[in-house]
């Protein structure tokens, strides 16, 4: 039985130009959006380092912006709230210490002994300069659980 022409040259027909440059410029747009989600997730899944490991990297490393954890070093903090500048030091369980500079609004949990994370960078006199500060209160929640395991 022989197929009607119409089907025979449906199977035969070759792509247009048009469909081939439409394919090419979607495979590029989904391309570039892959690669900028990709970039994203890096950027944005940096981790922290610790105290003992800026203080363990070399002056080249320390130029670069980089966030920093640790905890609020007791009776280092020293507040002028007419220019929200804030000092303080940050340590790590080594009680190993980096001098910490910041401006700008203060978070309300922030106090003596609090875990914070620190983004920013050094400056040429060798001070941390911090542009982001952000604590944590995991005590909160490691007594809530606690109590409710005591219960």
């Amino acid at each position: 039985m022989s197929e009607p022409n119409g089907a025979a040259d449906a199977k035969t027909k070759k792509p247009k130009k048009g469909q081939k440059k439409f394919a090419i410029g979607a495979a590029i747009i989904v391309g570039a959006i892959g690669y900028l989600m990709y970039a994203g997730v890096q950027a944005s899944s940096v981790y922290y380092f610790t105290v003992d490991e800026v203080l363990s990297m070399n002056s080249t490393e320390k130029k670069m912006a980089l966030r920093m954890e640790g905890k609020v070093k007791p009776g280092s903090i020293e507040k002028d709230m007419t220019s929200l500048k804030l000092s303080f030091k940050i340590i790590d369980d080594s009680m190993k210490s980096i001098p910490v500079y910041y401006q700008g609004t203060v978070p309300d949990m922030f106090q003596d002994d609090i875990d914070v994370v620190v983004e920013g960078k050094f400056s040429s006199d060798g001070r941390f300069v911090a542009n982001r500060l952000l604590t944590s209160c995991p005590s909160k929640y490691e007594a809530a659980e606690e109590l409710q395991k005591s219960l």
